[in-house]
């Protein structure tokens, strides 16, 4: 999907990314959202710039709308770019821009979407850091994928859903030298993994916090 300027991105609301990614839903797993981004879906090719940004852009965004410094439309609270350890800087324009060029013929999958939900009482920019420094340690650095990490605030758009981060994560290791394989933990058995490490995260986390 290549395109010369992030503005002519076409926006893709919420309910049509649904209908792109499969929801793993695995018993006692609810504290930690798991779905899977595959190159088809009923018949359509999906691309990972589509699915990120609509998740960079929750509410459809107006001219006025902030951006990205690579131009992409944010209607989100916040959102960082965790690169895996030792790949080139990058912004995310062209991250993904690149990502979706080199999907190779007989790839699986594109990317998963890891997500972390807060309480209502937890200050949002808590849970951004929490996130974004499982996503340093767990995929950036343990499995050198690379992430987007982005904080929804549902009362934002008038909502009473809890607040959450979505880790929307690239599913070919990003190495030096550019894409290699897809990380074999980025499969729809492995819920239970990802929530467990998940958790484990956040009691230490706590604890590194409360003692700081």
């Amino acid at each position: 999907m290549k395109t010369k300027n992030a503005a002519v991105v076409p926006w893709h609301s919420p309910a049509e990314v649904m209908d792109m990614i499969y929801d793993v839903r695995e018993p006692g797993c609810e504290a930690v959202g798991y779905a899977l981004l595959r190159p088809r879906s009923r018949q359509s090719v999906n691309h990972v710039m589509a699915v990120f940004g609509s998740k960079l852009a929750p509410f459809k965004p107006d001219a006025d709308a902030p951006r990205t410094p690579c131009g992409l439309p944010v209607t989100a609270r916040d959102h960082r770019l965790i690169l895996a350890q030792g790949a080139p800087d990058t912004p995310l324009w062209r991250l993904l821009e690149d990502y979706d060029a080199n999907v190779r013929p007989h790839q699986r999958l594109l990317a998963a979407i890891l997500t972390i939900k807060g309480e209502h009482d937890m200050p949002s920019h808590d849970l951004l850091d929490m996130a974004s420094a499982y996503a340093a340690v767990h995929l950036a650095g343990g499995r050198r994928l690379s992430t987007m990490a982005v904080l929804h605030v549902p009362g934002d758009g008038l909502s009473a859903a809890r607040q959450h981060v979505h880790l929307c994560v690239l599913a070919r290791q990003h190495l030096p030298s550019g894409w290699a394989g897809e990380h074999p933990d980025l499969v729809d058995t492995a819920h239970q993994l990802w929530a467990d490490e998940i958790s484990a995260f956040r009691t230490g986390w706590s604890r590194i916090t409360a003692a700081a």
